[in-house]
Order: C-alpha cells, then sequence, then structure tokens
C-alpha cells in the first residue's frame, strides 16, 4: 500500500502546498520541475499547436503567396524592418495584390541538440514540423548546420534543376550543397545569402544564412522570384 492510497485529493494538495512552503524559491522550481515536467511539457505544447491552428485558421480566409521561416536568427528592434522588405518592398517587385499575404516568421530558433533541448525547444520544433509536413512553408532561411539537417531528409527543392536560367549564372556561385541521408547524393539546394543586402534590409542578424526552398512547397514560383529580389537589391 502506497503512503497516498488512504489520502483524499485535497488533503494530498495541502500536504505538497506544506512542503513548497518550507522550501526556497529555487527549491520550489526544481521540485515541481522534477515532479511536474512531464504534464507542464505537454501543456507548453498544447498551447503552440492551438495557437498555430487558430492562426491557421484565421489566416486561411485570405490568399497566401508565400510562407518564409528564418531560423535562429537576431535583431535588433531599433532596426527591424522585416516587414518593409517583404511587404512592401518584395510586393511591389512582383506586384502582389494587397489582400494576397506574405507570412515571414523569424521566431523560432530550433536546436537538434538533445542534451540542450527543453520543452520550449521541443514545442519549436513541432511547430516547424507541422509547417513543413502541411505544406505550410516555402521558403527557409537558416544556418548551414540546420539547413544540413532537413537537407539529409530531402526536405528541398534542387535549385540546379527549379532556377531559370539567367537567375542561375547569377546565384550559381552561391549555391550551397545538401546530401540526403539515405541515397548519399548531394545536390545544391541552398543560397548563401550572406553577401546580400538581406540581413542590412530586414534587419535580422544570423550567421552565415542559406536560403532554401522547401521540396513540396505549393508557391515556388513565388519563392523562386523571392530569390531574384534578394540578389538584386
Amino acid at each position: 500500500m502506497t503512503p497516498y492510497e488512504n489520502v483524499t485529493f485535497k488533503e494530498r494538495l495541502h500536504e505538497e502546498a506544506a512542503k513548497l512552503k518550507e522550501m526556497s524559491f529555487r527549491d520550489k522550481f526544481w521540485y515541481i520541475w522534477e515532479y511536474y515536467k512531464f504534464p507542464i511539457i505537454g501543456v507548453v505544447i498544447a498551447i503552440f499547436l492551438v495557437g498555430s491552428i487558430g492562426g491557421a485558421m484565421y489566416n486561411n480566409r485570405f490568399d497566401t503567396a508565400l510562407s518564409c521561416a528564418v531560423l535562429n536568427s537576431r535583431y535588433d528592434s531599433e532596426a527591424l524592418t522585416v516587414d518593409q522588405y517583404f511587404n512592401e518592398g518584395f510586393r511591389a517587385f512582383i506586384g502582389l495584390d494587397e489582400n494576397t499575404k506574405i507570412d515571414v516568421d523569424y521566431s523560432m530558433s530550433p536546436s537538434f541538440d538533445e542534451s540542450a533541448m527543453n520543452e520550449y525547444s521541443y514545442a519549436e520544433l513541432a511547430k516547424l514540423t507541422a509547417m513543413i509536413s502541411s505544406k505550410g512553408l516555402d521558403v527557409m532561411i537558416g544556418r548551414p548546420d540546420v539547413i544540413d539537417h532537413y537537407g539529409e531528409m530531402d526536405g528541398f527543392l534542387n535549385l540546379e534543376e527549379a532556377l531559370p536560367a539567367d537567375l542561375y549564372e547569377q546565384v550559381k556561385d552561391y549555391l550551397y550543397p545538401v546530401t540526403n541521408a539515405e541515397t548519399g547524393q548531394e545536390a545544391f539546394c541552398g543560397i548563401r545569402i550572406g553577401d546580400t543586402s538581406f540581413g542590412e534590409k530586414t534587419g535580422l542578424i544570423l550567421e552565415d544564412p542559406v536560403l532554401t526552398i522547401m521540396s513540396n512547397s505549393p508557391h515556388t514560383d513565388t519563392a523562386i522570384q523571392l530569390i531574384r529580389y534578394i540578389f538584386e537589391q
């Protein structure tokens, strides 16, 4: 028989409260985390998923021309001009209707180091995976290690095959190779954009950024236009 078998739920709550009352703030934190971390992680992931679904339902009222994720970026809030770059500059560049939206998410910083991951890291990966699998992401911009990770799973278009001839000639010296983990084949699926004005004009700071187009993107033509835009600024 366990100590709690003859204890009511209310009595157990009182016992837990008494334990916590005697602990320091640091001890309280670690006690709660040790005994309740899985419910906490579950709640955090549920909140992210509910928020993502709710946001998707709201945004589905509008046509989407492009969805872009800029991963592991930093920014100076005073210099942040992402909206101007995409929703003003790029929109005008391709003559996009005002009722059609461009989504740019620069909030995620995924990590694949299990020793450094926490509930927030798992929630971000769940969100990013959901975006990719639902064809809700067209362009991914990230560090080489992040691009390598998704490139191993054959997640990107081969840009040598997808780009128009004139654009290919313009960017061929910046192409970035990834290797498919299953086949071992290498393909040029990324473009290094660190030498362009992308960082300066968006205010996003990213180490050696590589741009890719998702292999299941429903807006490939617009994504290619974004590459042209970035290299012509």
